[in-house]
């Protein structure tokens, strides 16, 4: 039994002149590889399949260009729950936090692994049964046949299509983020026409990729040279992207996109 009604667990980070990677259970949560400095907070209940112990692994960078942390940088990094049935954040429960500044390192990265204990009132699937492939015998000319599926899709703005191959993870998250009933599809079509109005266009589908691997091997993506997802929007006026990370598994011999 819960604490919260609806425990809704957030990762609130604050850091300068460094990059990092966050992942929850060995899937990406959040990114930054653009330098300088970012304070912001995203949810975490979708990479949480169930109550109990979960893990976190930072990876923070130096400066693209650069071999070794900025003594000037730090990164800062907390997890905690509030009840979000109420709205309020008067009552949070703290599960995780760290912080280091480098002013006294000379070191190219910092790589942490911790774990934290969260309790949840929901259980989802997740990647838990999905198909576990061997990154030295995978047919890479598969997924890649199935991301380039995908990219049509939203290349032809196929709201059912996306909205079929989309299904595990619209479950998941509307479970997860306690979402009630959301209308997926008129979500992606706001979505799309919210990009046709700030003059975003799909970048073209990479002549290279390359192929990533989480969760044991259970959940995978292809990413464009530098890293960038497959479907990435781009506006040359401003100057702006707007990217959408797609990550699948493999069940009952097809793939999905599973977050």
């Amino acid at each position: 039994m819960t604490r919260f009604t609806e425990p809704y667990y957030i990762v609130d980070f604050n850091s300068s002149v460094c990059n990092f990677d966050i992942f929850i259970n060995d899937l990406p949560a959040f990114t930054h590889h653009v330098g300088g400095g970012i304070s912001s907070h995203t949810p975490i209940n979708h990479f949480i399949l169930e109550s109990g112990i979960q893990n976190i692994k930072l990876n923070i960078l130096p400066l693209k260009g650069e071999t070794s942390l900025r003594s000037d940088g730090f990164f800062k990094i907390k997890i905690f729950s509030y009840d979000s049935s109420t709205g309020q954040y008067d009552n949070i429960n703290e599960v995780f936090r760290y912080e280091q500044d480098f002013s006294q390192s000379d070191v190219p990265v910092k790589n942490v692994i911790n774990e934290f204990k969260a309790e949840i009132n929901y259980k989802i699937p997740g990647w838990q049964i999905s198909e576990s492939l061997d990154p030295e015998s995978v047919n890479n000319n598969e997924i890649v046949s199935y991301f380039k599926l995908i990219y049509e899709m939203f290349k032809e703005k196929n709201i059912d299509g996306i909205y079929h191959e989309m299904k595990d993870k619209f479950g998941e998250i509307d479970t997860s983020l306690y979402l009630g009933n959301v209308d997926n599809k008129v979500e992606l079509s706001t979505l799309f026409e919210e990009l046709d109005g700030g003059k975003y266009i799909l970048e073209e589908f990479p002549a290279s990729t390359e192929l990533m691997f989480f969760a044991d091997n259970k959940v995978y993506t292809i990413v464009r040279t530098g890293g960038n997802p497959i479907i990435r929007y781009y506006n040359k006026q401003t100057n702006e992207e707007f990217l959408f990370p797609v990550l699948i598994h493999k069940k009952n011999e097809s793939y999905r996109i599973i977050r």
